[in-house]
């Protein structure tokens, strides 16, 4: 009986790392909520996409009883245009304070679950590469600050990234380029 549960373990861990790409920016599965007050169950959604979150069940499962999973855990992230800023501002709008309620709701459901959150900060194309690089990373920071404030979460963790990744590039000063990503680090 042991042995059987032992093959179908490896077997179901060769198809799942033969399923999910390499762990990389290329391959993170990024889902975008533009609803300006999305329920916590959309955000928990798009956080911790479900076949990510049984992919990690069953890895944990699997280290329990002395095996080593071969998956490869995908990232997910959250992508939003509800949470964007003035040009050369990093201040949060009431909106977007409104939006990170939910945001924050979701990774405090899941506590458990995920290890630290990486909130990456955008800007639109206007500026130098030091200032939007500044820019991005404050932008990112007022979102942090709010999430441990309201919520009292920790290990996240920031980024700027200035223009490099424009949501909108054929409008690259337009304001959806303004705004910030988070990517849960199962």
């Amino acid at each position: 009986m042991m042995k059987r549960v032992i093959v179908a373990a490896v077997m179901a861990s060769s198809a799942c790392g033969a399923v999910f790409a390499a762990d990389n920016d290329e391959a993170r599965q990024t889902v975008s909520i533009n609803s300006p007050n999305p329920k916590v169950e959309e955000v928990d959604a798009a956080l911790f996409p479900k076949g990510i979150a049984e992919l990690k069940t069953e890895c944990a499962q699997m280290e329990k009883i002395g095996l080593r999973c071969q998956s490869v855990i995908p990232k997910s992230s959250l992508d939003t245009i509800q949470v964007t800023f003035a040009r050369g501002s990093a201040l949060l709008t009431e909106d977007g304070k409104a939006f990170l309620r939910s945001v924050g709701a979701a990774l405090k459901l899941k506590t458990g679950i995920w290890k630290s959150l990486a909130i990456e900060g955008h800007t639109d194309a206007t500026g130098t590469e030091a200032v939007n690089r500044r820019l991005s990373k404050s932008r990112a920071d007022s979102v942090k600050s709010f999430l441990q404030a309201e919520f009292g979460l920790s290990n996240i963790e920031t980024v700027g990234r200035s223009s490099d990744n424009l949501r909108d590039s054929n409008d690259p000063t337009g304001g959806l380029n303004r705004r910030v990503e988070f990517i849960p680090n199962w």
